[in-house]
């Protein structure tokens, strides 16, 4: 959500008390009953939008990143008994190539890291049959490989959450564009009829559509005349 639809859902929000204060003052305007009743609907439906968007991205960013802290840890264990191996058997090439740290693993780009896991799986499971002295055995491998492969599949779900993210968002201002038009065209339309009855309900109303800009700069629409949806 932009900090200019921020603003708009604020005072969204303001006219929802309001009005919410006051139902018995326009319960008995069908028209303004039933606006009001599309426009609830309309906020809550943007409330839900942002939830989501705010949460998707972060938590499967945070499922890839565990992910790949098990899949390090697991690799550099493997990596570390199959060095051993290869320094007790005079082994340079297998030495050189099952030298790793858990820094490298975390630091290089996510594609890359899980290339080395599988590096480290195939010179383990090539020299399997001299590794159990090492702690090293095809149960611990198989774990070792899935849990590269559920890192694999972590990867592109921040991207594919990306994607959904866009059809969000222009749901969002599909639902924003719908609320503000049931406020200007219905709800401000009808609000007249009601300083006879309520003069204090149609003042805090006027007052609660003027949007805010939450970043310092004041009142940037004022209610007459109302802003044009987005």
């Amino acid at each position: 959500m932009t900090a200019k639809e921020e603003n708009k859902l604020s005072m969204y929000l303001a006219v929802k008390v309001v009005c919410d204060r006051n139902t018995t003052v326009w319960q008995s305007l069908p028209a303004f009953a039933d606006a009001y009743a599309d426009f609830g609907t309309r906020v809550v439906n943007i409330q839900n939008l942002s939830q989501a968007q705010a949460t998707k991205v972060t938590g499967l960013a945070a499922d890839k990143l565990q992910l790949r802290k098990t899949m390090a840890a697991t690799a550099c264990e493997i990596a570390a008994a199959v060095n051993a191996y290869a320094k007790k058997n005079k082994n340079n090439d297998l030495d050189a190539k099952t030298r790793c740290s858990l820094s490298s693993f975390m630091t290089c780009r996510d594609t890359l890291a899980g290339t080395n896991a599988l590096n480290q799986h195939g010179l383990a499971t090539a020299n399997l049959a001299n590794l159990a002295a090492y702690g090293v055995t095809a149960a611990k491998l198989t774990a070792f490989k899935a849990k590269i492969d559920a890192y694999t599949a972590s990867m592109s779900k921040p991207r594919d959450a990306v994607g959904s993210m866009s059809t969000s968002t222009s749901q969002m201002k599909a639902e924003f564009h719908a609320a503000t038009t049931a406020l200007r065209d219905q709800l401000d339309a009808l609000l007249p009829q009601f300083s006879s009855v309520n003069a204090k309900f149609v003042q805090d109303y006027q007052n609660a559509r003027i949007i805010v800009d939450s970043t310092g700069g004041g009142p940037q629409t004022k209610p007459t005349p109302p802003e044009k949806p987005v």
